[in-house]
């Protein structure tokens, strides 16, 4: 499963993320990613986007074109409610913005989207139906040998549940054509409103599963225009499934959201108890979950408490005072978020690893310098060790720059000119001399481990 929580483009920076895109480079932004997530992808997995109202319908056109073509599908958008709608911070909004969309796509188009398992209870069966020895009628309907009840032969009565009880099913809706029993009615008791009394029971043979093998039919009382059926407790299974909704209210969730973990910020932070949610529906124990916008490791601590495998990728500096200690943290057993659920009681380990910077870390002195001598010194040692866009003349760009007299142009300028295809050294090249020389032995060996799969 692949969860991420982009920048929502709201207009205003969030946690630290640039959140000011113009709309097209927004966009740009994220297609470039949901690209390799595609890849990423294993034919079971799943992609799930986070999205305000703000990019929503944007996002679902671009993720469409990339995702819901050839061999992948869209599944469905669960719309979460994450502030409670009577209670507005601010009055000067337009309205009062209480929804966010998790887009969730499939790999493939042959993914069924799993079904909650409730095991069944006794809880509705409340129902007891005693009849005359002998019916009122016996008639064959639907090729069934039906015992017709008239309501003074008849005596139904509410007690305290029990598996050994009948559960009264309304014949509406969705009903009258994909159950079993339901059709029965359709065809061969609703045509019979009329000719006998509301209330008439048809007990009829070799319907549902069951132990009494036989259902107990009722026309509507007079005034409603919908039967019933009796049912016992069905024992080809004790559980059920049923389809997710496409809503989820997560208001209290997200109101605490602020102290989980180890960093407290007002926006942007997702509740533990939504990324279990997905996590719980979507993968099973020891599955791989990636989240390439990291931010406070949200994902990868309930990831880890719930026993999955996990990735996390962050471009932003915090990653050493928010993600990380937040996972130290989770390993030691602390108990927020859905650590009591889940009976959380620490362990597990993650490796962390950076990217060992080359034109980056050029890249970041130049953004760090105050005065042009300052820059300049970046500049003389880039001319010795940083990848130069091939395309430049350097004679020709060292006779211009000085005409650059504005410490801001001239950043621009020398930032320009740097390979962004090189702002970190390429794994392939570990063994080549000049970066080899760089590495420390323990660095060499665990990149040798990392790629190769061998490593724990």
């Amino acid at each position: 499963m692949i969860f991420i929580d982009p920048p929502y483009n709201t207009g205003a920076d969030s946690f630290e993320y640039n959140d000011s895109f113009s709309r097209s480079a927004w966009l740009t932004f994220i297609k470039n990613r949901i690209e390799i997530a595609n890849e990423l992808l294993s034919e079971e997995g799943v992609l799930l986007v986070q999205i305000s109202f703000h990019e929503y319908p944007y996002l679902r056109i671009l993720l469409d074109t990339i995702l819901n073509s050839g061999s992948g599908k869209h599944i469905f958008d669960m719309n979460v409610l994450v502030r409670h709608p009577e209670r507005a911070l601010t009055a000067d909004k337009p309205f009062n913005d209480v929804m966010e969309y998790t887009l969730i796509y499939s790999k493939s188009l042959s993914y069924e989207m799993p079904k909650q398992i409730i095991e069944k209870t006794a809880d509705k069966y409340v129902y007891k139906v005693t009849v005359g020895e002998k019916p009122n009628e016996v008639r064959q309907l639907g090729g069934k040998k039906v015992e017709v009840y008239l309501p003074e032969n008849i005596h139904i009565e509410k007690v305290e549940p029990s598996k050994n009880n009948l559960h009264r099913e309304t014949v509406r809706g969705s009903i009258r054509e994909k159950n079993s029993s339901g059709r029965y009615y359709v065809a061969n008791l609703e045509p019979l409103i009329g000719e006998y009394p509301p209330l008439t029971l048809f007990k009829v043979p070799g319907i549902g599963d069951d132990v009494l093998d036989y259902r107990y039919f009722e026309l509507p009382k007079e005034g409603n225009k919908n039967g019933a059926y009796y049912q016992g407790m069905p024992q080809s299974s004790n559980v059920t499934k049923k389809p997710y909704p496409n809503f989820i209210d997560f208001v209290k969730s997200y109101n605490s959201a602020n102290r989980e973990g180890v960093y407290s910020f007002r926006n942007g932070k997702k509740p533990e108890a939504l990324l279990a949610k997905y996590i719980e529906i979507f993968t099973k124990k020891n599955d791989i979950v990636l989240d390439f916008f990291m931010g406070s490791a949200t994902t990868q601590a309930v990831a880890m408490k719930m026993n999955r495998q996990f990735i996390g990728i962050e471009q932003m500096d915090y990653i050493n005072t928010v993600s990380v200690p937040r996972l130290q943290k989770v390993m030691e057993g602390e108990q927020g978020g859905i650590s009591k659920d889940v009976n959380w009681q620490g362990g597990g380990s993650f490796v962390y690893a950076e990217l060992m910077e080359k034109n980056q870390g050029y890249l970041n002195d130049l953004q760090k310098a105050g005065t042009i001598p300052e820059l300049m010194s970046v500049y003389e040692r880039m001319k010795e060790n940083a990848d130069i866009d091939f395309r430049l003349d350097l004679a020709e760009f060292e006779k211009e720059i000085g005409q650059f007299t504005n410490l801001d142009e001239r950043r621009r300028e020398l930032i320009r000119i740097l390979d962004k295809n090189q702002l970190y050294y390429n794994y392939a090249n570990i063994d080549d001399d000049n970066v080899r020389d760089l590495l420390s032995e323990s660095d060499y060996h665990f990149n040798k481990s990392f790629y190769s799969g061998d490593g724990e």
